[in-house]
């Protein structure tokens, strides 16, 4: 059945590889596009999407909460988050937050049409690798994580992937609506529990734990 879809990232050329993806699978589904934010509020006022495909990292956007503000802006369009980021750090906080799917984007096609087909039935995806682990995790038999990053809260996390692309606690606090204060705060914590003394030691830490590595 033919789609509406919105991919939203903003790199160029992920938007064309999954769109030529879609296109080959579903050549009638519709296919709008948005680098940031904004154009992506724009396109959900102007259409009505049936699947968004979501880089976390989208330009204007607040992790966690730009699932949540999506979810309350349109119900019932299906969010797939489609990351650079280890899944097994970040997929159940999105799962949590209203995503219907968490996929890395190191992932191949077949891998891509599952995600979708799924997401699109009205249930929530998860790779089989997560999927295993999650079992695992709950008869007892899955090995304690080795990745520093898993210690942080959501909102740790958020305030870490801000502070990682070079924001400022006072640009972090208005965006999160946060206290200064409080931003100092989970800066605080995020150095102690990384074992980070400045900013430098945290990009290179968050960058060895938190991108995929194939």
């Amino acid at each position: 059945m033919p789609l509406n879809v919105i991919i939203a990232d903003d790199h160029g050329a992920v938007r064309l590889g999954l769109k030529y993806m879609i296109r080959d699978w579903m050549p009638e589904s519709r296919i709008s596009y948005a680098k940031d934010m904004t154009e992506l509020t724009a396109l959900l006022d102007a259409v009505s999407a049936d699947v968004i495909i979501l880089d976390i990292n989208l330009p204007g956007g607040n992790n966690f909460q730009v699932v949540k503000q999506l979810k309350q802006k349109r119900p019932h369009t299906r969010v797939l988050v489609f990351s650079a980021y280890n899944e097994m750090l970040y997929a159940l906080r999105y799962i949590d937050a209203g995503a219907d799917g968490y996929l890395q984007k190191d992932g191949d096609e077949e891998d891509f049409r599952e995600a979708m087909n799924t997401v699109c039935r009205g249930r929530k995806y998860l790779s089989p690798k997560m999927r295993d682990y999650l079992l695992e995790r709950r008869s007892g038999n899955a090995a304690q994580t080795e990745n520093p990053l898993a210690a942080l809260s959501d909102r740790e996390t958020e305030v870490c992937q801000l502070l990682v692309a070079g924001k400022g606690v006072s640009e972090i606090a208005n965006e999160l609506d946060l206290h200064t204060s409080t931003v100092g705060t989970y800066k605080s914590n995020i150095y102690a529990k990384l074992a980070v003394q400045n900013l430098s030691e945290l990009i290179a830490k968050v960058t060895m734990y938190a991108v995929t590595r194939t």
